[in-house]
């Protein structure tokens, strides 16, 4: 049975990583989906409208999150960089835009996520972008890209 080849092979892998020192735990978390990260991440308790998946053709894994929230881009923007930076991502502020329209903001992963690119030479970061759709309500994006 298929299943019997794997499991031996899959304890061969957990055991070797361990002799050589390497932390198990990274292995379950590159085997975590985008959209099941994208589900868990922080949202603004403004937040308006159900959060729904989508197809995201340019995104990792072809995921994105979407949803409203009753706030300015300041806000959503400042909410954002302080959750995020305290579960670890790491803001690359040269990437970070915002004003009246809204706002895009771009963060490394925390060291402890290992998301592989499909390209080589890329790397997977996390995109939140906010656009105003009215005075007091912003559509916020959230997606994983490779960069």
């Amino acid at each position: 049975m298929p299943g019997e080849r794997t499991m031996p092979f899959a304890r061969s892998v957990i055991v070797t990583t361990a002799l050589l020192g390497f932390a198990p735990a990274a292995l379950v978390v590159a085997q975590t989906s985008a959209e099941a990260l994208l589900s868990k991440m922080p949202r603004p308790k403004e937040t308006s409208t159900a959060v729904s998946s989508l197809f995201a053709a340019n995104a990792y894994q072809q995921k994105s999150i979407n949803y409203q929230a009753k706030m300015g881009p300041e806000s959503a923007l400042k909410f954002f960089q302080s959750s995020l930076t305290s579960k670890g991502y790491v803001e690359r502020k040269v990437n970070t835009t915002s004003g009246q329209w809204g706002f895009s903001v771009v963060f490394d992963l925390p060291p402890n996520l290992a998301m592989k690119p499909t390209i080589p030479g890329k790397t997977v970061v996390l995109v939140y972008q906010g656009t105003m759709l009215a005075p007091n309500t912003i559509n916020i994006n959230a997606r994983f890209e490779e960069i």
